[in-house]
């Protein structure tokens, strides 16, 4: 695919964004994926959240703008521009946009499943 450029805050030339059920105007940029990887950006608008959900497999995040509460398992904290966030396989996880701005985060996870 080569090189993808970002065209705006969220959003890359050649990338549409999806629609993400967990809450109003959560989207998903599916922007590479290669033998063991893949790569996707979430923009989750002030207030909002991903879903309380749990995968198979584990991934990380690392927050490129805004702060999030993040949920892992029984456990709260918070994350902001910058930071790492390893959830591990099964583990419940969940990220909320914190104050006012807009959050936004790179995941990188396995590829997505033949099929």
């Amino acid at each position: 695919m080569g090189t993808i450029r970002r065209r705006s805050a969220h959003g890359w030339e050649g990338v549409t964004a999806k629609a993400y059920p967990a809450f109003p105007g959560v989207e998903k940029h599916e922007l590479t994926e290669g033998q063991g990887y893949r790569v996707r950006y979430f923009h989750v608008p002030a207030g909002g959240h991903t879903a309380l959900e749990r995968h198979p497999h584990d991934h990380s995040v690392v927050i490129l703008a805004g702060r999030a509460r993040v949920t892992l398992g029984e456990a709260i904290a918070e994350a902001g521009e910058g930071d790492v966030v390893y959830v591990e396989g099964d583990e419940l996880h969940c990220f909320e946009a914190l104050g006012e701005q807009d959050l936004g985060f790179i995941c990188v996870a396995p590829p997505r499943p033949p099929g």
